[in-house]
């Protein structure tokens, strides 16, 4: 799985069977997960 690294926004892929989770790059250990744009709801006005 992939994530995107708070401070160089590099995407990094995580190795959880070792427990690796820090930036390959910058050595930061806070990653963010990528999500999809989050839909709005519209509703018609009275």
């Amino acid at each position: 799985m992939s994530y995107i690294c708070l401070v160089c926004q590099s995407e990094i892929d995580v190795d959880l069977d070792r427990n690796l989770i820090q930036c390959t790059k910058c050595g930061n250990r806070i990653l963010l997960k990528p999500r999809p744009p989050a839909l709005k709801k519209r509703v018609k006005a009275i």
